[in-house]
């Protein structure tokens, strides 16, 4: 979530208020684990994925707010993965650069759709998922920034609506509190 802020929350904090008539199962999906994946068997594709920088926005006219940020959907430092930034929501159309000439627009764009679908293919695989059902009352913490968090549609009445509430907290807070208890990021 909020791909489109700078730097991204590094966790999100769910818990279920009340459950809808039905459905709305919370999916998990590891997005480290799909990434080095991706690695392993379309090197070409994690190239494009990590190398790209990519446009997000979130715009709210009514509330007054204009939110844009970039980088690439994988982020790699020292040959690690750190990041996931993926959102199709929130994803501008890609625009490459005003340098190149119309063979290489056609083969950005190519390459660009030839990654994703690779990527798209991989996220939809069932073994990397995890499909709970939260029941009134329940938590989840996600890492925003490697954990790919969704749920399948629910029913709803006036009666019986479906209510979440979540919090954030940010990334340099989850490193920092990481680091004091001797993990190496």
């Amino acid at each position: 979530d909020s791909t489109y802020i700078q730097d991204p929350p590094g966790l999100q904090i769910f818990t279920m208020v009340k459950t809808g008539v039905a459905g709305g199962e919370s999916v998990f999906a590891d997005g480290f684990a799909i990434a080095e994946t991706l690695r392993d068997i379309n090197p070409t594709a994690f190239d494009v994925l990590r190398n790209t920088v990519r446009s997000f926005h979130s715009q709210d006219k009514i509330t007054g707010w204009d939110l844009k940020a970039y980088g690439p959907i994988i982020q790699v430092r020292d040959g690690r993965i750190v990041g996931i930034r993926h959102n199709d929501l929130d994803r501008l159309p890609d625009l490459p650069s005003n340098l190149f000439d119309a063979k290489e627009i056609d083969s950005f764009y190519n390459e660009l759709e030839t990654a994703h679908a690779a990527w798209d293919a991989l996220i939809a695989q069932d073994r990397f998922r995890l499909v709970m059902k939260l029941n009134s009352g329940d938590t989840m913490v996600v890492a925003n920034q490697s954990c790919f968090h969704g749920r399948y549609g629910f029913q709803s009445t006036e009666q019986s609506p479906r209510s979440v509430m979540g919090c954030y907290v940010s990334q340099d807070d989850l490193s920092s509190r990481l680091r004091i208890e001797g993990y190496d990021l």
